[in-house]
């Protein structure tokens, strides 16, 4: 730096005063702390100036004044004055470094201020589609195409009967019948070879669909369980009311039925008491007193965590095929399939050639399962 300042006043004010009458000056900077604390401060004309950080010197031929050891003091700091002033932006950058990670911090501070069900929810809604439906439920493209949300449900679980009242709960009639059957959407779905081995079932032994219905080549048959669950409690329903629905084919009575329509009705009870126990409910109701009762009087009207039925119904009636088709189906020739048991085909009224037919398949599958699969 070169100090702007009238060179006449300087020679002739600067006399006494340690100013030097050379213009040509130089900065250094005071190399101990007696330098610094012997530098007095300075009028120059009308302005006073403060203790210089950098001492003045005069004329590098004066030796009087400036040494060959200060000027080597002088080279040696120039190189850290001007890292110094590289260094700035560094600093700066490290400033804001940290001003930014003190938002994040004073912001992730905020949100863990929020009521736990509001995390629980934003948790949710951020992982793929029925993440945690996916976690209790084995492979099902309904679970890939559609989203099945889980949302609170109050149980309407009254021992009587509300008004208006509710169709599935009334006497059998034509308009129940029909409100049931909306229910039980038993129509097949397409599933993709992958999808059948997802389930651990083996392509080479289900049903395919034929390649003329536009499924391709490698479309398998499938059925959405729930639905079935469905078809079982309705039958549960209808022979509770044994006499409306079978009067007229059992005239005497439920020992005067088949034996695979009690076979059928066993079925479906241990189909959904398995069911009832996969899933086992574990949320929790209590008790209240009444004045009808001297004992306690269980409250079922509690909420549990449901899925959407209405998404599942949407699903079915969108991918359902002909269900009437698939039942007039004929097992193909060279078609792979199961030897099912004696007993499975005089239950399903199989015609068998003759008695010696009968006893062949009976040691054929003397240890096969119930429903003629080998161990």
């Amino acid at each position: 730096m070169t100090p702007h300042h009238n060179t006449d006043l300087a020679s002739e004010k600067g006399r006494g005063q340690g100013l030097p009458s050379n213009p040509k000056l130089i900065w250094k900077l005071p190399h101990s702390a007696e330098t610094a604390q012997s530098t007095p401060g300075t009028r120059f004309g009308m302005f006073k100036f403060r203790k210089a950080r950098y001492a003045r010197l005069t004329d590098t031929n004066s030796e009087s004044n400036f040494s060959s050891s200060d000027e080597e003091k002088v080279e040696t700091m120039l190189p850290l004055m001007r890292e110094s002033r590289r260094s700035w932006p560094l600093m700066g950058c490290f400033v804001i470094l940290n001003i930014l990670l003190l938002l994040i911090s004073s912001t992730m501070f905020i949100m863990s201020l929020r009521p736990p069900s509001l995390r629980y929810t934003n948790k949710i809604t951020a992982q793929s589609r029925n993440h945690l439906l996916k976690q209790m439920s084995i492979p099902s493209p309904m679970l890939d195409e559609t989203d099945i949300r889980i949302s609170p449900k109050r149980m309407d679980a009254t021992l009587l009967q509300r008004n208006p009242p509710v169709i599935y709960r009334e006497p059998p009639s034509d308009a129940v019948d029909i409100a049931w059957q909306a229910l039980v959407d038993t129509r097949p779905v397409p599933l993709s070879r992958s999808q059948v081995e997802a389930i651990g079932k083996s392509p080479s032994r289900s049903v395919q669909i034929p390649p003329s219905w536009g499924h391709g080549n490698e479309s398998y048959f499938g059925r959405i369980d729930v639905f079935h669950q469905i078809h079982c409690l309705d039958a549960l329903r209808r022979e509770a009311h044994f006499e409306y629905y079978y009067g007229e084919s059992y005239p005497h009575g439920w020992n005067d039925t088949t034996e695979f329509h009690r076979l059928h009705l066993s079925h479906c009870v241990y189909l959904l008491l398995q069911n009832i126990m996969c899933n086992a409910n574990t949320d929790v109701y209590t008790h209240i007193w009444t004045d009808a009762l001297v004992h306690p009087f269980p409250d079922f009207n509690i909420n549990h965590q449901c899925k959407d039925f209405s998404a599942v119904m949407e699903w079915q009636e969108k991918n359902g095929l002909d269900e009437e088709s698939f039942v007039a189906l004929k097992k193909p020739e060279g078609y792979a399939y199961r030897k099912m048991s004696r007993k499975f085909k005089e239950v399903n009224e199989w015609e068998f050639e003759s008695e010696e037919e009968k006893e062949e398949l009976e040691e054929l599958l003397e240890n096969a399962d119930p429903d003629g699969e080998n161990a």
